[in-house]
């Protein structure tokens, strides 16, 4: 697997605002560049949780944190 493979799809529940920018996620909170170290396992994980919701790894760990639902 490439480990770049999550980077090719990119969420389709994005809006975007008529200038063409994506609109915020989270009333206007703006996401900033972190980092963090996975086990080859947990990135696997989630690519697989990315792909039943159809979003993204990022947005996967965001949801999660949120105490939001996922399949």
């Amino acid at each position: 697997m490439n480990q770049y493979e999550g980077t090719r799809k990119k969420s389709p529940r994005r809006p975007h605002a008529e200038d063409g920018t994506f609109t915020p996620d989270y009333a206007g909170e703006t996401k900033r560049l972190r980092s963090m170290r996975l086990t080859d396992t947990a990135w696997e994980l989630l690519a697989e949780i990315a792909e039943k919701n159809h979003i993204t790894r990022t947005e996967v760990i965001e949801l999660f944190a949120r105490g939001e639902d996922l399949y």
